[in-house]
């Protein structure tokens, strides 16, 4: 009997503490990231859409357009729930005046919020200002 208590311990302990679950997540791995964002309803911005690649690693998601600190630089980063949930942040700098919100400057800094579902190997998102944006993530 205490043989048999001993390995169900040992295989309760080889199951908690395995790699898989020791930092791992089941959305690890490249991810294709689409941005779309419609004209603005006043018709002051225009519409556009981009494609970038991301990485998850341990459930966290990293992502990047451009070059960091130069205009059309855009970060996309946070964590996702074992559950699929994603609380991310979009973070840039702005490019041509004709597609950003209020027409600002070439440089301009913005940073976003970004709810976001992942499911298998797709996911879905979008930020809202004047207006909403959308992600979708495809793993290739």
């Amino acid at each position: 009997m205490r043989l048999r208590s001993t390995l169900a311990l040992c295989a309760l302990c080889l199951v908690c503490f395995s790699p898989a679950s020791a930092g791992t997540s089941l959305f690890d791995g490249g991810w294709r990231v689409a941005l779309s964002c419609p004209a603005s309803a006043d018709g002051r911005a225009l519409a556009y859409a981009y494609e970038f690649s991301a990485q998850v690693k341990d459930g966290v998601l990293h992502g990047e357009r451009g070059s960091a600190g130069e205009p059309g630089w855009l970060q996309l980063d946070g964590p996702i729930a074992a559950d699929g949930s994603a609380s991310l942040v979009a973070e840039g700098l702005t490019n041509i005046p004709d597609y950003a919100l209020y027409n600002v400057t070439r440089g301009t800094h913005f940073k976003r919020a970004v709810a976001a579902h992942f499911d298998g190997a797709h996911g879905t998102g979008s930020w809202t200002t004047i207006r909403t944006c959308t992600f979708t993530f495809d793993k290739p």
